[in-house]
């Protein structure tokens, strides 16, 4: 039984040690060099800090992250990734509530470091990278290490805009990479294409899954993802055949008409979480790589990577809805209605999640925590904590979960129920329209429709009219050159709400 997930990676680099582990367009680490790294960094940070404090690592996105955050759990500590491109103030939110034992930094952020306002010890990553191995130290750490560790800390900010610090343990991931990689047969032959920035859950699998199996990840320089054509060429060159990436690097691959002119055939299988996957934009990556396993995913950060996962076997048309699925392994889903059980299929309720997959509550914010993990309604003999979502949900008719919009983005209008996420659908049939969201002004019960895209506003007035009733029409419509996106790379609803509800 493994009790850290520095285990697989030592396994793994005994049987693969001069196999390509992690490789940007600069640097490439086998899996030996990698232990090697991490095992330098680790001496140095176990220097400095006691076991169990959270390292910040605070660098540029490149491979040289990955023995990075690895010397963080090998001192015996968890990591917290901060990306270069993150504002000051957000930086500081998060280092106030994390009161990090150390800052691992590297030149492109070192001129940030007078910006930062929490006092705490700052090493740069080529200090610690020249450091001796101190195996002593190291095999005393490992002895004391527990698989109910925390192995990260990532900080997410849902619809409010203030971080929360998400604890996720070495046994959650473990167990979260143990189902994946035997449901799709992951071995060393996998080869990962990276999109998302490692301080966004969608990039666990990148990280984790060749610590298992002795798969290679290709990390891209994160501006080929706006020109998409580049990363396909890139996918083309590296005989790239998996990718899990978030649904808006997709949909702007096809935006951008990409796929028309590069359709990897190396790609065998196409995994997405993290937001919905609108079936247009699906289509048109199965019509260019007809040959890939296409998976839909869903899970929130506080859920390791995904919680349910439903292989798309069949054809759906454009505006079709997805299913989300069945729970993965170890884990399980109830919808309530309150504390009451929705067993009904069709009948709509809050999705909640149980198993090893859960988080340990977030960062020193125990209000917060209590507030959405909770004891489970439907027994009281024993304790089993549910994290409720926030999401909604409802079975269909094959016993499948399908994704039902955010309570959060939920409104009453003419004394009406509407799901915004219904109308956005709506609208992102339309083969013009590149992105979508509705917002609601509750002072006048408006709902404002933003979209990007060429479709003029009486066409998108006339499809929306003819699919959807009366009371579900949005009053305004508001067209975008360019929709703005956070640093995950989806819509961002905060700056839009900021912008169209307050000012309008």
């Amino acid at each position: 039984m493994h009790s850290t997930i520095l285990q697989y990676l030592e396994e793994t680099a005994e049987n693969f040690p001069d196999k390509a582990a992690f490789a940007d367009v600069e640097e490439l680490y086998t899996y030996k060099k990698l232990v090697d790294a991490a095992k330098r960094i680790g001496s140095s940070i176990a220097e400095k800090v006691s076991r169990r404090s959270p390292v910040v690592i605070y660098m540029d996105k490149r491979a040289y992250n990955i023995p990075a955050f690895l010397g963080a759990v090998y001192a015996g500590c968890f990591y917290a990734p901060i990306d270069s491109r993150m504002p000051a103030e957000r930086i500081n939110l998060i280092l106030n509530t994390l009161q990090p034992g150390l800052i691992l930094y590297d030149d492109k952020t070192e001129k940030n470091l007078d910006s930062i306002a929490v006092q705490t010890e700052k090493l740069h990553y080529q200090t610690a990278l020249d450091s001796d191995i101190n195996e002593t130290v190291l095999n005393s750490i490992r002895a004391a290490a527990k698989n109910t560790d925390l192995l990260y800390v990532l900080f997410t900010s849902g619809s409010t805009g203030i971080p929360k610090g998400v604890t996720i343990s070495h046994s959650a991931v473990m167990d979260f990479m143990e189902w994946i990689c035997d449901a799709y047969q992951l071995d060393e032959t996998a080869a990962l294409c990276n999109q998302a920035p490692f301080y966004f859950d969608a990039s666990v699998p990148d990280l984790y899954i060749p610590l298992k199996t002795g798969a290679t990840v290709y990390i891209p320089p994160q501006n080929y993802y706006t020109f998409p054509k580049k990363v396909l060429q890139y996918i083309e060159e590296n005989k790239i055949n998996t990718l899990f990436w978030v649904p808006s690097a997709l949909c702007n691959t096809v935006n951008c008409k990409a796929l028309e002119i590069c359709a990897p055939q190396s790609v065998k299988l196409i995994v997405f979480c993290g937001e919905v996957m609108p079936c247009r934009h699906l289509n048109v990556w199965k019509k260019y790589i007809p040959n890939a396993l296409y998976v839909n995913m869903y899970g929130p950060t506080e859920a390791v990577y995904a919680c349910t996962y439903y292989n798309i076997n069949r054809e759906f048309a454009n505006d079709e809805k997805l299913p989300l699925g069945r729970a993965c392994s170890n884990c399980g889903i109830i919808l309530l209605d309150g504390d009451q059980e929705i067993t009904e299929n069709g009948v709509t309720g809050e999705i909640c999640i149980l198993g090893q997959c859960l988080s340990q509550g977030y960062y020193n914010a125990p209000e917060k925590t209590c507030a959405v993990f909770t004891q489970s309604p439907l027994h009281t003999k024993w304790i089993e904590y549910i994290y409720r979502t926030g999401d909604l949900g409802y079975w269909n008719e094959k016993e499948e979960l399908v994704f039902a919009g955010r309570k959060d983005f939920q409104i009453k209008r003419l004394g009406h129920r509407i799901e915004l996420g219904e109308i956005e659908k709506v609208m992102l049939s339309m083969d013009e329209l590149e992105y979508a969201c509705c917002l609601f002004q509750e002072d006048g019960e408006e709902i404002i429709a933003v979209y990007a895209g060429k479709a003029a506003e009486n066409e998108v007035r006339k499809t929306m009219s003819s699919k959807l009733p009366q009371y579900m029409l949005p009053q305004k419509y508001i067209h975008l050159d360019q929709m703005p996106m956070n640093l995950n790379g989806k819509i961002d609803r905060i700056k839009l709400k900021q912008n169209y509800t307050e000012e309008h």
